[in-house]
């Protein structure tokens, strides 16, 4: 088995092994699992601690038990997000500060503070007993699933990674992502090489090469333990290069041109299962299969042939069925958040045209900070390994270009990237709308053979969630 495989595989289990040594945070009363350190809530019974994702969820809870006794009662603090006593809280209710369960509800331990946010946001202070003489009408009783949303412009990853959130039963989220990278030049090892260099062993020297990826993609979830996603790219690649060609009398005569490909890409089903979640983290496994629809007979006419076969790295889709498997690991403070993917892509024996793409592992670290309630900024590092291309594709020349050549294939990178989140305010009608950009460019860079130089990459995106 490939090093990579061995790699990915041994680091998923431990990542798994770890998740399910934690315990399930989960509301007790709704059964949601707590992310939000803001609105929680604590009940201590007979030394067991009962967790609730909200404040309504604890107050519901008390309100179908009248009789019962509790030791301690504790919500967290909205300001500072300590855990302070229920009892001697005092409670806003604002549609500016939304909830997990719909109640516009936060707690703050003085009744300074509370006011303060009440001049901010608007809406009406309540001390506890007014609070639960508020909710002992059953119309109330806010704790529905539909608003189990986090508005927190933090709450997604970066953009530019993928399968990053899960979403709670019966939620639904469409999205839009463009992606533009550009190249420049080209690379042996870590070292640029020049045009001369390349024409001593090939007839096409690549000059630049844009990549453009237009992704539709839809998440539904059908229990809070598993999220579904569905995603189907649409590709644009142009490659200038320079033919250079030696005469009779021996000069040597040089001629630029262009390739172009464009169309669908390969279609990509995914399952994201929830390891374990807390109020302030989580993990959840990413796995996936691919479908091979992007075309790997793209052709385009060159000064050599007419309707000549494009190279690998033109071609649309890997023309193989694909699995991938990964880990993602979040964590959330009061001003910000951090975050991990390992994920790695397995291909499945060759395609129609005698050849297999080489599997793929990347690993991505990012944290966010928030500026404020509608916007985070963003760092992120990406960790990418590509293997070689094995087979052939017997209608491509190798001595034709560098990217004919299936020794120019694989590799090791690192990116860096810097992006924005901007999420629209939980009281504007385009609350569940999110904006996302980042752009970032190479810090490392070490090719097999002779490949083009990466200058920099483009993310941006657009997510409505439904539910």
């Amino acid at each position: 088995m490939k090093t990579l495989k061995i790699m990915l595989f041994a680091t998923i289990l431990f990542l798994a092994m770890a998740a399910n040594a934690q315990k399930n945070s989960s509301c007790t009363h709704c059964n949601m699992t707590i992310k939000d350190l803001k609105h929680n809530a604590t009940i201590e019974e007979n030394g067991k601690i009962s967790h609730f994702d909200a404040i309504e969820c604890l107050v519901n809870y008390l309100k179908e038990q009248p009789n019962k006794e509790h030791s301690k009662l504790a919500v967290a603090d909205y300001s500072t997000s300590k855990l302070v006593d229920a009892k001697t809280a005092y409670y806003l209710k604002s549609k500016k500060i939304q909830s997990p369960m719909g109640a516009n509800l936060s707690a703050f331990e003085s009744e300074e503070v509370a006011n303060n946010y009440k001049k901010k946001n608007g809406g009406a202070v309540y001390n506890w007993e007014e609070l639960k003489a508020l909710f002992s009408d059953e119309k109330s009783d806010a704790s529905n699933h539909f608003h189990h949303n986090h508005f927190r412009p933090d709450s997604h990853a970066p953009i530019g990674v993928s399968g990053d959130h899960m979403h709670p039963q019966g939620g639904l989220m469409f999205s839009y992502k463009a992606m533009y990278m550009s190249m420049e030049g080209n690379l042996s090892g870590t070292e640029a090489i020049t045009d001369e260099q390349i024409f001593n062993s090939y007839m096409n020297a690549p000059q630049t090469m844009t990549m453009q990826m237009h992704m539709l993609g839809v998440m539904y979830a059908p229990t809070d333990k598993v999220t579904l996603m569905l995603m189907q790219n649409y590709l644009s690649n142009k490659m200038d290069l320079t033919h250079s060609m030696t005469m009779m009398d021996g000069m040597k005569m040089k001629e630029n041109f262009s390739t172009q490909s464009r169309g669908l890409g390969d279609l990509k089903a995914s399952v994201l299962i929830a390891l374990y979640a807390n109020q302030s983290s989580s993990m959840h496994l990413n796995t996936g299969i691919s479908f091979p629809i992007g075309s790997v007979s793209q052709k385009d006419d060159t000064p050599m042939k007419e309707n000549a076969k494009l190279p690998y790295a033109m071609q649309l889709g890997s023309g193989t069925v694909d699995f991938s498997l990964g880990a993602t690991y979040k964590k959330t403070f009061t001003s910000g958040s951090i975050g991990a993917q390992l994920s790695g892509v397995l291909r499945t024996g060759n395609n129609t045209e005698g050849y297999q793409l080489g599997d793929m592992g990347q690993l991505n670290v990012w944290g966010a900070l928030n500026l404020n309630s509608c916007v985070s900024i963003s760092s992120r590092v990406q960790w990418l390994i590509n293997e070689n291309i094995s087979g052939i594709d017997v209608d491509l020349k190798p001595m034709m270009a560098p990217a004919a050549n299936t020794a120019n294939y694989g590799g090791h990178q690192m990116n860096g990237f810097l992006g924005l989140n901007y999420a629209f305010s939980a009281s504007s009608n385009w609350n569940k709308v999110k904006f996302g950009l980042e752009a970032g460019v190479p810090i490392y860079q070490n090719v097999t053979g002779i490949q083009m130089n990466q200058k920099y990459l483009i993310n941006a995106g657009l997510k409505y969630a439904i539910l």
